[in-house]
């Protein structure tokens, strides 16, 4: 009997010594020196400094953990928005969870794409402060989910105590899902109107965001000026970059696309990145740098991007399974339409065109303007036999084709011309 409680002791005792290892291990981790002289670097050194004073607080770890959602918003390094939620845990073991712990932890969940895990965080937090801040938490991780209604819900919520850039962008970005591309940037517009002139990385952003709204409505020259000024605002930002060179491919003027698309993809080499630069360079006729580029994509795509690499994989018809299986497994984390679209083909591409159909028809609910996902459910209802709906969608595809990839757009003109002959 005693034996047996001297173990359970022995147990006890480990476990709360391993407990205190790790609060060490990630104190010392979010307090391990970064490096760098950008504004962001500077601000994490500063605030890391102020942390790992005697007697600091939970403030100043809180500071630290907002350094770090910075840094990951200027350079979209995943692994800053793993630090700030780290500093989340060392506030937690140290000073107890406080509001700020909790909101900070749900902003990285967010940005981590564990959207279920930041609704978790955010529905109580909300509720708790009826705070700006944390129902655009709760509406931003309930969007993502395609709970569109309860989202919107919490950000009228927003808007009525906060109206500002915060609100209006993300109006913008609901009337977008809602198929309204005009008000969305109606939204967008006004929302940059509010932004502060000191704010170069919201403002490039917002002007991204324009850009594609922009390529959308087929206002290819409006899209590139719009990428081209955000660039200015924020010199090497990818999304700019990035804004730049599908604007240029929309215009056809592959040299200098690949040329922005190619610094885009050496500042951020994920598998959206990679894809535009790959398709880019094949469509030049430079096959050769292509395959170099889809190597570094199929290398890490499962892994950085699932739901991008699924949908790279099921337009190649290569490893329909694994297609499957990384759709599905994101519908599991966030079931918006465009999970429901990667599902849709990548079955379609795996040949159950039932199935296929069944998940496009939940891609397509909202009424979303967007020619990739018409582009899908042109092929596949067209192999479900119903040529008229096939056609409507290739017109609404055409209608945005500017934001298609040259391969998609030549597929898409393929398709059209079957379809014209077809009776």
């Amino acid at each position: 009997m005693f034996g047996f409680l001297r173990i359970l002791i022995s147990f006890a005792a480990s476990g709360v010594l391993a407990v205190a290892a790790t609060a060490n291990l990630d104190r010392e981790i979010v307090l391990a020196p970064q490096g760098g002289a950008t504004t962001e670097d500077l601000g994490v050194t500063r605030w890391q400094e102020r942390a790992g004073a005697r007697g600091a607080d939970a403030a100043a770890f809180a500071g630290l953990g907002w350094a770090y959602i910075a840094k990951a918003r200027r350079t979209l390094d995943a692994g800053f928005y793993k630090l700030a939620e780290k500093t989340a845990d060392v506030i937690a073991a140290q000073f107890g969870v406080t509001v700020e712990s909790r909101r900070l932890r749900a902003h990285a969940l967010h940005n981590l794409h564990r959207f279920q895990e930041a609704e978790a965080v955010a529905r109580p937090l909300a509720v708790e402060t009826n705070a700006a801040a944390d129902l655009a938490l709760l509406s931003d991780a309930l969007v993502e989910q395609g709970k569109i209604p309860e989202g919107v819900e919490a950000l009228q919520r927003m808007v009525d105590l906060k109206p500002g850039v915060e609100a209006f962008s993300r109006i913008a970005q609901v009337r977008w899902l809602k198929g309204d591309v005009a008000g969305a940037t109606e939204a967008m517009e006004t929302a940059f109107r509010a932004v502060e002139q000191r704010e170069t990385e919201t403002q490039a952003w917002l002007l991204v965001r324009l850009a594609g709204f922009a390529l959308q409505r087929g206002e290819t020259g409006r899209a590139l000026v719009l990428a081209e000024v955000a660039n200015t605002r924020l010199p090497n930002y990818a999304p700019a970059l990035l804004a730049c060179g599908r604007a240029l491919l929309a215009e056809k003027k592959y040299g200098e696309a690949i040329e922005r698309l190619g610094r885009a993809e050496a500042l951020l080499p994920l598998p959206e990145y990679q894809w535009w630069l790959a398709d880019a360079l094949a469509a030049a006729g430079r096959g050769e740098e292509a395959a170099l580029v889809e190597q570094r994509l199929m290398k890490r795509g499962a892994l950085e991007d699932p739901r991008t690499f699924s949908l790279f994989l099921a337009t190649r018809r290569a490893a329909a399974d694994v297609a499957v299986r990384l759709a599905a497994a994101e519908l599991n984390e966030r079931a918006d339409i465009f999970s429901q679209d990667a599902v849709a083909w990548a079955l379609f591409t795996s040949g159950e065109v039932a199935a296929a159909d069944r998940s496009m028809r939940l891609a397509l609910k909202e009424g979303t303007r967007d020619a990739r996902l018409s582009l899908h459910a042109a092929e596949i209802v067209r192999a479900a036999g119903r040529t008229q709906e096939a056609r409507e969608h290739l017109a609404r595809a055409k209608a945005g084709m500017g934001t298609l990839l040259p391969s998609e757009r030549v597929w898409l003109d393929a398709a059209d011309r079957e379809l014209l002959a077809t009776n």
